[in-house]
């Protein structure tokens, strides 16, 4: 027998076989599990390459019809469907991607095509890592993750990412540790939030206060601010502070940058509670 011919049913059979352990992964994978290094992807792609060499590798040899339109078939597939899977999915649509590792626990930037960029937590569960529901979003798909840590005591994750796109966050993991832990978590807060510089272009940064859990958003020059009610605070003037925000009515303030003070998640908050809500600024027009 040819042995180019025995090669070729080899190759089939293993991409049969590729195939259903591809079917296996789609059927074991729900919305909150991933599975470890791609491993569906490439999968499927030693199938597709397995399609794509059976043909040419084939010609000139004796076998079957029915093989031989199989190997025909099965290339013309492989190339339709690999096109998009390597171009597409590789490369706009790989929509999890690894960005830093703690232990069990993983951060994954969810993404693609037209999707918000954003940071996800997964934990490691054997070859699966599994979404905790914990996600943080970021102005873009190229921040640099210098520092991923997970506090099971005090009961939070947090971490900041450099350059291109600054993001810094302090987020919880268990609500009970970290109302626990609330004099801790706010010198966090304080300790992260002076290692990245915020309201900076292309700059991002999540704080949740353990007290009430209020949270505030630090958007490039733009900070929002949400307890009972949300505040959305302008810093992009030189010379003033602008609040809108909606309390029965639309409410729009507007503050002198100098008094206004420092820009930090304690400072802010006071400046919102102690000022704003009493209506301390000056209306502002569109």
């Amino acid at each position: 027998m040819d042995r180019r011919y025995k090669m070729v049913q080899y190759m089939v059979w293993a991409q049969l076989v590729l195939l259903a352990i591809v079917a296996a992964f789609v059927c074991l994978t729900g919305e909150d599990v991933m599975w470890r290094w791609d491993l569906p992807f490439w999968f499927l792609s030693a199938g597709l390459l397995l399609g794509l060499l059976a043909w040419p590798i084939s010609r000139g040899t004796e076998k079957p019809m029915v093989l031989k339109w199989w190997l025909r078939i099965d290339f013309l597939f492989s190339l339709a469907v690999a096109l998009p899977v390597w171009f597409l999915t590789g490369l706009v649509f790989s929509s999890r991607r690894l960005c830093a590792t703690y232990g069990d626990y993983v951060l994954y930037r969810q993404g693609g095509f037209m999707a918000k960029p954003c940071l996800h937590l997964g934990k490691k569960e054997g070859l699966l890592i599994r979404d905790l529901k914990h996600s943080i979003d970021e102005f873009g798909f190229d921040t640099d993750i210098e520092c991923f840590r997970v506090d099971t005591l005090k009961g939070c994750w947090y971490g900041l990412g450099g350059r291109p796109s600054p993001t810094v966050w302090v987020c919880p993991l268990d609500s009970i540790r970290y109302q626990r832990h609330a004099n801790e978590v706010m010198n966090l807060i304080d300790s992260l939030w002076q290692a990245q510089p915020l309201l900076t272009d292309k700059s991002y940064g999540t704080f949740v206060f353990p007290d009430d859990f209020s949270t505030l958003r630090y958007t490039c020059e733009f900070v929002d601010y949400t307890d009972s009610t949300t505040f959305f605070i302008d810093y992009s003037s030189v010379d003033s502070v602008t609040v809108e925000y909606y309390d029965s009515v639309h409410k729009r303030l507007s503050f002198p940058r100098d008094s206004v003070g420092m820009h930090g998640p304690r400072e802010i908050r006071e400046f919102v509670n102690s000022k704003i809500r009493n209506g301390q600024g000056v209306k502002a027009g569109r």
